[in-house]
């Protein structure tokens, strides 16, 4: 159950932070990620995550339409691009934030494929009773600032899921900040540290009962965990060390250029993360 205490601690600054980014950026791309390059790779790992998933299930021999959780969905932009991408499935989305889960129904309203409804993952009940047999989580649990809300929340999302269900996370892990951090150190650049309505987590987080790594590689997805570290070294160490006192230019061409240019994955350097786990 909800820890009454801890969601007083902290739910006015979430609430806050993503009541602006609702006001700010409405039905846009960018809504709870400004970084285009990441918003694209992270789209685009989804993508595959979900059609890998899709193929085990048929593989399977359920060749009916799947639900498809996306936990934490904000404005929908994902859950739209899922949508048409896998047009023959049902797709479900909970948000919490009342102003970001009024984009997405507006988004869908003539979309029957796609329900929102109001979820908190500290509820056990998150999806009222629904259950998915694929499931996204897009920087969501870092949202909660207090390490056991952390862990009571991944317990309820493991239950949301249909045993041999397939979930993939997409979360900060506070190792990676530190190597990226040192690797700033490196070029006397200041320490980065986590943003203020973020706790990043630990390592071995997910390693709890009910859950095991994935086994889509044989299906065609085979993204590395690490598959932001490369650009996370470009924005955050070789970009500010070669523009020293000039203020941060977000998406810039050379951001643009060497993100490209460069072997995608390379190091640990990025703290978010691919996570993927089946549900046993």
């Amino acid at each position: 159950m909800v820890k009454s205490q801890a969601k007083a601690d902290y739910d006015t600054v979430i609430s806050e932070h993503y009541r602006k980014v609702a006001e700010s950026d409405g039905l846009s791309s960018s809504s709870t990620m400004a970084d285009n390059i990441t918003r694209s790779t992270e789209t685009e790992a989804i993508k595959e995550f979900v059609a890998a998933a899709l193929e085990r299930r048929m593989q399977a021999g359920d060749t009916g339409p799947a639900t498809i959780m996306d936990v934490g969905c904000g404005n929908g932009y994902t859950l739209e691009i899922l949508s048409e991408q896998f047009p023959d499935h049902e797709f479900l989305g909970v948000e919490k934030t009342d102003e970001l889960r009024t984009l997405a129904i507006t988004r869908f309203e003539s979309n029957a494929s796609v329900d929102i409804i109001e979820g908190d993952i500290r509820d056990s009940n998150l999806s009222q009773g629904r259950y998915a047999d694929i499931l996204i989580c897009q920087r969501v649990v870092i949202n909660l600032l207090d390490p056991s809300d952390q862990r009571d929340a991944l317990r309820n999302i493991k239950e949301t899921v249909k045993v041999g269900g397939a979930m993939l996370f997409v979360e900060c892990f506070e190792s990676s900040l530190s190597r990226l951090n040192e690797a700033r150190s490196e070029f006397e650049l200041e320490a980065i540290p986590s943003a203020y309505h973020n706790l990043y987590l630990e390592d071995g987080f997910f390693d709890v009962d009910g859950v095991s790594p994935h086994s889509l590689s044989s299906y065609g997805f085979d993204q590395p965990s690490n598959f932001l570290s490369t650009h996370f070294y470009v924005t955050r160490v070789l970009h500010p060390m070669m523009t020293k006192g000039q203020p941060v230019k977000r998406n810039s061409e050379f951001v643009n250029f060497f993100s490209s240019a460069l072997r995608p994955a390379s190091g640990d350097y990025a703290p978010l993360k691919l996570v993927v786990l089946d549900r046993i």
